[in-house]
């Protein structure tokens, strides 16, 4: 009988013991677990902080790093800066717009300091405005800021386009073909801006940019100058931070020029005399 007990001892503390060793291995485990995913937080926040750094140097520097630069042991960056625009096509502005939110795409250069040069710069008399097909069919309102040449003087144009024929009767915009294959994209809608049309002569005026508004709904805006080419519009500053065990980040900043004043989009405008 004793000999019976004391063997059920044995095994009862056999199972104990093996139960007891699988949850301190479970433990072992799952610590060794933490601390491998924690180191990997901190790399992947140092390498973060580093490609931020290499942000930072191009947007004071106005230029790329030229290469991988130390920030720290085992920390680099390498920042490459390029233009925005300065290129024939189609541009499409990199995210949708929200309706009744405004865009902006400058039609003159830009000088080293990020100020207007009022010269005329696109001096071709027309631009395709493109965009998105919507559930809600949106329009485009667009505003033209520019210099008049003949006394110097700062006017505003302004022009309005929907593809939906029945509003039209009521909102008085230009109606637009259905949309196709425009500014590079299979779906999309398109108004011919004429310059001329509106009194301006891009050649001796300085057309200064575009306000480009969708309404009744958001959509993906963009423009087709043809083999014109569009001015920069700013820079994209692409910046990689890496650390000696292979961990990368990637950080892309797109830096604008600074927008025209609101008001342009407000002002009363006519195209012929008005009194009061």
């Amino acid at each position: 009988m004793e000999r019976t007990q004391s063997g059920q001892i044995l095994l009862i503390s056999l199972l104990v013991l093996s139960v007891a060793t699988t949850i301190a291995l479970s433990l072992i485990g799952r610590t060794a677990t933490d601390v491998n995913i924690s180191n990997e937080v901190e790399e992947s926040a140092r390498a973060l902080a580093a490609a931020e750094a290499g942000v930072e140097q191009a947007l004071q520097s106005g230029l790329g790093s030229g290469g991988a630069q130390v920030l720290s042991p085992n920390v680099t960056y390498d920042t490459t800066l390029t233009n925005i625009g300065l290129a024939a096509g189609p541009y499409l502005f990199p995210q949708k717009t929200a309706r009744d939110n405004t865009e902006v795409l400058w039609l003159t250069s830009h000088d080293s300091s990020g100020n207007i040069v009022e010269t005329p710069t696109y001096v071709a008399t027309t631009i395709e405005l493109c965009w998105s097909t919507e559930a809600t069919t949106p329009a485009v309102e667009v505003t033209i800021p520019y210099k008049k040449a003949s006394d110097g003087s700062y006017r505003v144009a302004r022009g309005a386009f929907d593809p939906v024929s029945s509003r039209t009767t009521t909102n008085k915009f230009t109606l637009v073909a259905g949309a196709g294959a425009n500014c590079g994209q299979s779906e999309f809608y398109k108004a011919t801006l004429d310059f001329t049309t509106l009194g301006i002569t891009p050649a001796q005026d300085t057309l200064l940019a575009l306000h480009i508004k969708p309404i009744y709904s958001a959509a993906q805006l963009g423009v087709n100058p043809g083999s014109n080419v569009l001015p920069i519009q700013g820079n994209r500053i692409d910046s990689t931070g890496s650390l000696a065990t292979g961990i990368t980040r990637r950080v892309v900043v797109l830096q604008s020029y600074r927008t025209t004043q609101g008001i342009f989009d407000a002002v009363v405008f006519s195209q012929s005399s008005f009194g009061h």
